[in-house]
């Protein structure tokens, strides 16, 4: 739901807008479009390929143009010849699919870091199509045998050496990363070459970022840092290194890169202020594999396992499987039917299960009845399919502002499909209208009011995240009946979340904040808030579900660095009202 009449405006990740556009251009099927007095409507249907390597995901056809013409581009820019380049790693020719691009390269020398991904790319014609043929383009060669074989072997000098490596998670891993490795490849260019290193997330691997880049300097290179955001990855980081001194110059058309890189070349604060902690990763000092490990070691279980077997358990097409004990590769293609309101992505149904999941469910399992439910927004219907589960409820009332939502969810096969016509199941009452009017008309209270609207991007948005409004709602809550919020995310938008808390508070009611990592929008939050205190032992959800944890409790734990800003963050009145000015200012940060 929307109330924003600012059709133009965008209230969003701009890397909505840039997957968007990248969609667009590619395979797809346009289910619904249209517009409404509130917002523009398209649903629309891709297909979805995904390559992973142990069970851990390598690249996803959504976004994978956004990361190799990030890993490419910037270097090619900068480099005044490029005829000769090496490539190592890249084993499903993404990035040479970039390299290609350029008439001026004469040679490309292909090194695989995985024969089994390799392989599997040689063998599926769908990762052909992807990579738009490169791997038979005559000007490519590809090196037998290992990086060492290849290594060993003299080489001309090149011109442009991408080096698209695996995390250094592993100790062999860390190896790829050494001031001898970096020797070796600052030996193979030419005085006037480039060479791009794919390197640890400057968000979320700070210490090992700039570890990265001191290595790279140790060997006399100069050094030119950037990082941008994949969606389905998060911050993703890159080192540029040359014998000469490098300054950045913009001329680039691409499809995916935006106009005004400059942000790419920005750090954080944060980022920045453990620079001086960097040190030097070599053989006999092999310690970059525990640098990045120590960044995890809050993570319960992997993001990518559990989000493959969540796909998995959907309907899929297994393209290849294969490989050797340890370096195993799955290539699976799904449909993915997303919704863009305002060209902000609302929902990917390869994912919106979690979560739907996350926000009806912990709530729904700590009530004592669920007779009566409230919905504010959701004019998908999803969080009424969730709902619908048990058995116990006997009326929900779904009120969205939208009618194009609400036609969409109830008749748009597709979507119904998704939601199992949820719409259309006889304990639910749709009432088309704003939640502010009708909460006045409401006197019978509820067990669990659900509060799932858009994100507060501007003024009318930011009047339904107030403590005026959360007490209107607290108003009609049973004595014993939660509300739940969802409230964006405490990594991207940490004062946003905890403002949103901290404005729930303010009603007087108790608040418990979790969240959960929803791999279109990276870690997403909710609030739950009650009358009572609510405690979370031993809580199960009871009914079916694919991807919550067996322990819920564990959704309510945050990483330090996501509690940091939480004592910084702002009540929102109507007096007061400063949520959607928040909102901007973390979305521009």
């Amino acid at each position: 739901m929307s109330t924003s009449d600012k059709h133009d405006s965008f209230r969003g990740d701009v890397y909505d807008l840039i997957e968007l556009q990248q969609l667009l251009q590619g395979p797809h099927k346009i289910l619904f479009e249209g517009k409404s007095p509130y917002q523009d409507v398209l649903l629309l249907e891709t297909k979805n390929i995904r390559l992973y390597q142990n069970d851990q995901l390598v690249w996803n056809s959504l976004d994978e143009r956004i990361y190799h013409e990030a890993l490419v581009h910037p270097a090619f820019v900068l480099s005044d010849q490029h005829e000769r380049v090496l490539i190592i790693g890249d084993e499903c020719g993404f990035a040479l699919r970039e390299v290609l691009k350029y008439s001026s390269v004469c040679e490309v020398s292909q090194v695989s870091l995985s024969p089994a991904a390799l392989i599997a790319a040689q063998k599926t014609p769908q990762v052909s199509e992807l990579n738009e043929g490169s791997f038979f383009d005559n000007r490519v060669h590809f090196a037998h045998g290992t990086i060492n074989d290849f290594l060993l072997t003299k080489q001309q000098p090149f011109d442009v050496i991408i080096a698209n490596l695996p995390d250094p998670e592993t100790k062999e891993a860390s190896k790829l990363y050494t001031k001898e490795f970096f020797k070796i490849l600052s030996n193979l260019l030419t005085d006037c070459g480039i060479l791009v290193i794919q390197s640890a997330s400057s968000e979320d691997n700070p210490v090992a970022f700039w570890s990265i880049e001191k290595t790279l300097q140790s060997t006399s290179l100069y050094t030119l840092n950037y990082h941008v955001n994949v969606p389905w990855f998060g911050d993703c980081g890159f080192h540029l290194a040359t014998k000469k001194q490098l300054k950045w110059r913009e001329n680039i058309q691409n499809r995916t890169l935006p106009e005004d890189l400059k942000s790419w070349f920005t750090f954080s604060q944060r980022v920045r202020s453990v620079r001086k902690q960097a040190r030097v990763n070599s053989i006999k000092t092999l310690h970059l594999h525990k640098l990045f490990s120590a960044s995890s070691k809050d993570i319960q279980e992997p993001e990518d396992l559990k989000e493959l077997r969540h796909l998995l358990s959907n309907p899929h097409r297994l393209l290849y499987e294969g490989g050797t004990k340890g370096n195993q590769v799955k290539i699976i293609e799904t449909n993915d039917v997303r919704l863009y309101l305002d060209k902000q992505l609302q929902f990917s149904s390869l994912d919106e299960q979690i979560y739907h999941e996350a926000l009806v469910h912990p709530a729904l399992s700590m009530v004592q009845k669920r007779e009566r439910i409230l919905i504010a927004g959701g004019g998908d219907g999803f969080a009424i399919r969730e709902v619908l589960k048990y058995s116990d409820v006997q009326h929900i009332d779904l009120v969205d502002l939208d009618p194009l939502m609400i036609h969409m969810a109830g008749n748009i096969p597709k979507v119904a499909s998704l939601n199992q016509r949820a719409l259309h199941d006889k304990r639910v009452s749709v009432h088309q209208k704003d939640i502010q009017v009708f909460q006045k008309e409401q006197t019978a209270p509820y067990d669990v009011i659900i509060v799932d609207l858009p994100d507060p991007g501007d003024e009318i948005l930011s009047r339904l995240y107030t403590v005026e409004f959360f007490s209107k709602l607290s108003n009609l809550l049973t004595e014993d009946g939660i509300l739940v919020c969802q409230s964006h995310s405490p990594e991207y938008a940490p004062f946003v979340y905890w403002s949103i808390g901290l404005s729930l508070k303010g009603t007087g009611m108790h608040v418990r904040s979790y969240h959960t990592e929803v791999p279109s929008f990276g870690d997403w939050g909710f609030h739950m808030a009650s009358k009572k205190p609510l405690h979370l032992s031993n809580r199960k959800v009871v009914v079916p579900h694919q991807t919550l944890p067996k322990d819920l409790s564990t959704l309510f734990v945050f990483p330090s660095k996501f509690r940091s800003v939480q004592e910084n963050s702002q009540m929102n009145t109507l007096s007061n009202l400063k949520l959607h000015e928040i909102y901007k200012q973390e979305l521009r940060r």
